[in-house]
C-alpha cells in the first residue's frame, strides 16, 4: 500500500516537511538550481512599475487613502 499524498501545506501544519521532501523526491521534482532563481526573482523585484500603477497599497477599507482635513470631517459640531 502506497503512502498518501501530502501537500506543501499538509505538511508544514503538521511539521512533515522531510516526509514531503522525500515524496516530491521520489516523483522526480528535484531542488531548484540557485543560480538562475536568483538572477529570476532579482529581476521581478527590481521590475519597474508600470505608469498605471501606484506606489501605495489599496487599503482595505475601501477608501482612497485621502485624508480629510482636521476639522472639516461631516461630524464636527459648529
Amino acid at each position: 500500500m502506497t503512502q498518501p499524498y501530502i501537500t506543501l501545506r499538509e505538511a508544514l501544519e503538521s511539521g512533515h516537511l522531510d516526509a514531503f521532501a522525500a515524496q516530491e523526491e521520489a516523483r522526480g521534482i528535484g531542488p531548484i538550481l540557485r543560480g538562475p532563481f536568483d538572477a529570476l526573482t532579482a529581476a521581478l523585484i527590481k521590475a519597474p512599475q508600470s505608469e498605471d500603477q501606484t506606489s501605495h497599497s489599496a487599503s482595505g477599507d475601501g477608501s482612497t487613502g485621502t485624508k480629510t482635513p482636521q476639522g472639516s470631517g461631516p461630524y464636527v459640531g459648529r
